[in-house]
């Protein structure tokens, strides 16, 4: 199967349980609404789509439990967007063509709401998945040490001109933020596979070099995407005083370090030989 047919299929069996169980499940029917607004507003599924294909790539049936957990990720993942979004954060009006939860709920709600999803995530993982190791990775991938010390680092750096060439500080922060919870997308399908040191190994370098590259990608749909593509407001990073790969390096140079870190990717899946895994390098393209 091919990475655009393993989207078709899985993507709505995803938005299916998310829309199902975060109103089955959730008693206060308002919070359920606020809490599904944001996740429900669209997105491209890619932090469970990877778990998915991780588990498809290793042989293992792909059931309501496995979705189950995918769907844990991107409750985490639509928590640190909505928190994001906050006026004491990025401030943004707009998110995958909507307004942001705060311009449509109000701040307070949008908090409760990111605060509400987190441990939900972390819920259906640990329902799903019945291991404490898989629990602990994606909470370090989180934590303080992990996304949210990364989102510390950006909101540090900004507008902080001694930092603007500090290249080890802005590849700590882009992986940190960003990189982390993607390879614990990839790290959490390992362990709940059981997989050979040979797999392992394969598929924990590809993960590295995904996370790296896509804090890289999604910068630069900030340059080359408009407002309407991206789903939100675009050209913010330069002017808000983000200090980034692409603000360091310039977009050139940033799409060669792009393309470096999508060879190496694609080098550490030959041993798996994985067409949908490989696709995930085709979201790229129209930056490049």
């Amino acid at each position: 199967m091919i990475f655009k047919e393993f989207r078709t299929k899985w993507t709505p069996e995803i938005d299916n349980f998310l829309k199902k169980h975060l109103e089955q499940e959730i008693n206060n029917k308002t919070m359920s609404q606020i809490m599904s607004y944001s996740v429900m507003a669209g997105g491209k599924r890619l932090r469970p789509l990877l778990f998915l294909a991780t588990v498809d790539a290793l042989d293992k049936r792909i059931s309501e439990k496995e979705i189950r957990l995918a769907c844990g990720i991107e409750l985490i993942h639509t928590y640190s967007l909505i928190h994001d979004d906050l006026p004491a954060m990025d401030n943004d009006d707009y998110r995958r063509g909507k307004l942001t939860s705060h311009k449509k709920w109000g701040e307070a709600e949008a908090v409760l709401a990111g605060d509400a999803l987190l441990p939900l995530g972390i819920q259906w993982i640990a329902q799903a998945s019945n291991s404490a190791e898989i629990v602990e990775i994606i909470t370090k991938a989180v934590g303080v040490n992990g996304m949210v010390g990364g989102q510390y680092l950006d909101i540090d750096s900004t507008n902080n001109a001694s930092v603007a060439d500090d290249t080890d500080l802005i590849n700590e922060m882009e992986w940190l933020k960003t990189g982390c919870l993607i390879k614990a997308c990839v790290e959490m399908a390992i362990v709940y596979s059981n997989v050979d040191d040979l797999r392992k190994d394969a598929l924990l370098k590809f993960a590295q070099d995904f996370g790296r590259s896509y804090q890289i990608y999604d910068d630069l749909v900030d340059i080359v995407e408009t407002p309407e593509e991206a789903g939100k407001m675009t050209h913010k990073d330069q002017k808000n005083g983000k200090n980034n790969t692409l603000t360091m390096l310039g977009v050139k140079h940033s799409q060669q370090k792009l393309r470096q870190l999508m060879e190496h990717a694609q080098k550490s899946l030959k041993i798996l030989d994985s067409s949908v895994l490989s696709g995930f390098l085709n979201l790229y393209q129209k930056v490049l």
